[in-house]
């Protein structure tokens, strides 16, 4: 899997939630703090990361810890390596 598609995955869940569609998403930004994403677009971003990528992410949710473009990246790079092992 590409860590570029995982990045575009992401940001555009995000995008198609905000009330600003040509909101830029950097990699470094933080869901809550930087873009204003609220915990149920967190939670679709995550649902959507399972489903397209065939990762279980449920027991890594937790809506009170920062999560960035690159922190969601790198887990569900983590779940497929683990998924591939």
């Amino acid at each position: 899997m590409d860590v570029l598609e995982i990045k575009k995955t992401i940001k555009e869940t995000l995008r198609g939630m905000m009330e600003d569609k040509n909101i830029e998403i950097g990699d470094d930004d933080f869901f809550y703090e930087d873009l204003g994403a609220d915990s149920i677009m967190i939670v679709q971003v995550f649902l959507t990361c399972q489903e397209k990528f065939g990762v279980t992410l449920a027991d890594e949710l937790n809506l009170m810890e920062p999560v960035s473009v690159n922190s969601m990246t790198d887990l569900v790079l983590s779940k497929l390596q683990e998924k591939a092992s």
